[in-house]
């Protein structure tokens, strides 16, 4: 009896091992949409206007040759051991390296989407070390405070403001968070003190959600990393480049999913989508970007509806890679 019930709990613990490993799996290859990382109209003699340089999740580098802005600050990306069982903080010799691979002392301003370790976790050591503003909320703030950036270096997000950097001119569109799940379930709570690193990931709270939308060179650009929306927040903008948070967006009802792309691709009718935040953000920058694991989203079915919607369209589809970089504007032969 006794060999039967230790027979027993090895095959129980060899299932739980062997459904973990799937779990943690990535839920699909990106070779699958290769087809989308490179669209031949991208070719031309005309120099573009802006470089888009993804980092992953919704971390975006937006480059006009003598100014910088970036779109979240999330470089570090440590690993699930580290995040599930130790505190986490900026990988400064990392930022140091992508600071002079990109000569990112022409960073200007940092956009933050929210606050959530995964978009926020090096902006107070890229914002002290380029001089770069910080745009986002109270709790953005605090974070940037608990890394000892300078206040003149903060910018509270002011819906209908306009922010000019260069030749950048942005504004935040009050937005909300993906519907939460048992890991991310804080959305709405912010911070009141400094936060100092390192620091658990739970203690990057939300803090609020922002899309934002830079118009540079007559080009119209919105970044909406989260999938959720407010309703009619985009009534009467114009998009040229849309930046589209796909993440989890497959464990949503259906009524969620029409009502996200109704409100974002049919409604702003982009010449371009850009799916963003697919990727497995417990990898580092080191190895090529892998899709987010079946433990978080069934990626590929993810990222199958928003080109689907965008292709009966006509709006065009790239998918960017940590090795890929974007001209903006598109120009068609």
């Amino acid at each position: 009896m006794k060999k039967l019930f230790i027979f027993f709990m090895l095959a129980v613990l060899s299932i739980a091992a062997l459904g973990l490993h799937y779990l943690l799996k990535p839920s699909g290859d990106l070779t699958e949409f290769s087809s989308f990382t490179q669209s031949p109209h991208l070719e031309s003699m005309h120099p573009p206007d802006i470089v888009v340089k993804y980092f992953g999740v919704s971390t975006l580098l937006f480059d006009d040759g003598k100014d910088q802005i970036l779109v979240d600050g999330f470089f570090s990306r440590p690993p699930l051991s580290q995040v599930l069982f130790q505190n986490i903080q900026s990988d400064h010799a990392l930022l140091d390296h992508f600071i002079q691979k990109y000569d990112l002392k022409r960073l200007k301003a940092i956009l933050v989407t929210h606050s959530h370790y995964d978009h926020a976790l090096d902006i107070a050591y890229l914002s002290r070390q380029t001089g770069a503003k910080i745009v986002g909320s109270s709790t953005t703030h605090w974070i940037a405070k608990g890394g000892q950036v300078p206040e003149k270096q903060l910018l509270l997000t002011t819906p209908e403001q306009i922010y000019t950097f260069g030749d950048f001119n942005i504004r935040a569109i009050p937005s909300q968070h993906t519907p939460p799940t048992f890991v991310n379930n804080d959305l709405g709570e912010s911070l009141s003190a400094p936060l100092k690193m390192p620091a658990h990931f739970t203690r990057f709270v939300e803090g609020g959600s922002f899309d934002y939308h830079i118009e540079a060179y007559q080009h119209r650009i919105l970044v909406k990393a989260s999938t959720g929306l407010v309703t009619h927040a985009y009534k009467g903008l114009e998009v040229d480049s849309l930046f589209l948070g796909v993440a989890q967006l497959s464990k949503q009802s259906t009524a969620f999913q029409t009502t996200y792309l109704s409100q974002t691709l049919k409604q702003l009718q982009p010449t371009l989508v850009v799916p963003i935040h697919w990727d497995d953000f417990f990898s580092p920058l080191s190895e090529p970007l892998k899709l987010l694991p079946h433990l978080a989203d069934d990626t590929p079915k993810s990222l199958k509806i928003v080109i689907d919607a965008a292709q009966k369209q006509g709006t065009d589809v790239v998918m960017m890679t940590s090795s890929s970089t974007l001209g903006l504007p598109i120009l068609r032969p």
